[in-house]
Order: structure tokens, then C-alpha cells, then sequence
């Protein structure tokens, strides 16, 4: 897991699968780089490096969305793959936040 700060865009890498094995360290850095980048508006949850993703995943995702909207900043999904658009359209995700595939900008 890593980060990185673009323009005006607080870039998450997960860098492995959004699984239960995972999910508390994710969890836990992912929110405090959150919190400690408060003068960033939009957040880019890049998965071009996730290849499963299960329903803690999901609820990892969501989680992520809740913080960044009670903090009034905007959180995106970027890089998805295929399979990881399957999990997102079913979960509807796309209802919540842009859900982007890998290749598109």
C-alpha cells in the first residue's frame, strides 16, 4: 500500500487484492492519510494493481467513501479491471462515486 499526492488529487494504492487478509491494514492507512491530507478535495482509489476484491473489500471501499463525504471531499475509483467492475456494478457502486476501468481518464 502506498500513496501519492498529483495536482490536487490524493492518489491510494492498495498495491494487493482488497480481501479480508488485507483489509484492516488498508483500512487503517488509507484513512489516516484522509485525515492527514485535509487541504486535498478528491480522492483516487487507483485498483490497477487489485485483482480480487471480496465483499470486505467492498465494505473497505465504502468505508472510504463515508469518510471522504463527511469530510465534504470527493472519493473516485480508478484502473478498475475487469473483474473488479463486476464486483462494483453489482454492488452498484457506480451509484455512489465514478467507478473508472483501467484505460480510461
Amino acid at each position: 500500500m502506498n500513496y501519492r499526492i498529483e495536482a490536487d488529487d490524493l492518489i491510494l494504492l492498495p498495491e494487493s487484492d482488497l480481501v479480508a487478509s488485507h483489509i484492516e491494514e488498508l483500512r487503517d492507512y488509507f484513512s489516516e492519510q484522509i485525515r492527514s491530507h485535509t487541504d486535498i478535495s478528491r480522492i483516487l482509489l487507483d485498483v490497477s494493481g487489485v485483482e480480487v476484491v471480496d465483499s470486505l473489500g467492498v465494505n473497505l471501499v465504502v468505508g472510504l467513501y463515508r469518510q471522504a463525504e463527511a469530510e465534504d471531499r470527493s472519493i473516485e475509483i480508478i484502473g478498475a479491471n475487469k473483474n473488479f467492475m463486476k464486483v462494483a456494478n453489482f454492488f452498484r457502486l457506480p451509484a455512489l462515486f465514478p467507478v473508472k476501468a483501467a484505460g480510461v481518464s
